[in-house]
């Protein structure tokens, strides 16, 4: 009896030594990513680009949300980003120019004669980042509740892994795999509240601009059951020019 109450006290010694522990690593680590953007990105101020559906499945696009392929049916738009809230996307239509903008918690839908404002601040998975083009800076920190950090694969090829989520669903979880060398967005995975996937986005033809930031030039979604549901373009893509706040309005 006293070697088995020994036995247990030495295991809930380590656990409680090993809580802190694994605590602490994962705050070193995020700690050190976050420095590694803060570094490579602190000059990013703008961007602007071009996308094109290059690929789209209206029936694979339906597993993920019923209204999800709405937006792959705008086959080109423009977008214009100013960090660290102000997005405009615009397409066509037909005839009609239909377009969004978002500043701050105000997101503002046109469409032709058609005006809708709303007012999303308690509806954080409304408003976008440079990351929803795959595009990784601090903002990550502002939008999201960093969760976890960890670090993959090897000291001289990491990936850092990190759990994400919104205020207003905290129980449905994002993840993203950057690149511990240069920053780039390889992976992301949007899941539901029991932990199944939703949809994962996968990042690939990056380049570098200005030396301020990788972006890639396509971006694949695939849907729960790992179907290709489309694939968009990124093209004529111009970083820090400078765009005015006049742009947004």
């Amino acid at each position: 009896m006293q070697f088995r109450i020994t036995t247990i006290l030495v295991l809930l010694a380590a656990l409680a030594a090993a809580g802190p522990l694994a605590t602490r690593a994962g705050a070193d680590e995020e700690s050190e990513l976050r420095a590694k953007i803060r570094a490579a990105t602190g000059d990013f101020k703008d961007f602007k680009m071009d996308t094109r559906i290059a690929y789209s499945n209206q029936k694979e696009l339906a597993v993920i949300g019923k209204d999800y392929g709405k937006s792959y049916q705008f086959k080109t738009s423009q977008i214009i980003f100013k960090s660290p809230d102000k997005v405009k996307v615009t397409s066509t239509a037909g005839l009609v120019n239909v377009s969004y903008v978002i500043t701050g918690n105000t997101k503002r839908i046109r469409a032709g004669l058609l005006k809708k404002t709303e007012d999303i601040s308690n509806e954080p998975h409304k408003k976008q980042t440079a990351l929803d083009v795959g595009i990784v800076t601090e903002t990550i920190w502002r939008q999201f509740s960093v969760d976890n950090v960890k670090k993959e694969g090897t000291a001289a090829d990491p990936t850092y892994v990190l759990t994400l989520s919104l205020s207003n669903s905290p129980e449905k979880k994002q993840y993203i795999w950057v690149d511990g060398n240069d920053l780039r967005l390889l992976k992301r995975e949007k899941r539901e509240s029991d932990g199944s996937l939703k949809a994962r986005y996968v990042y690939s033809k990056h380049k570098e601009y200005k030396g301020v930031l990788w972006v890639p030039g396509e971006q694949r979604v695939y849907n729960r059951n790992g179907a290709l549901a489309g694939t968009t373009a990124y093209s004529n893509i111009q970083i820090n020019t400078g765009v005015a706040d006049g742009v947004f309005q």
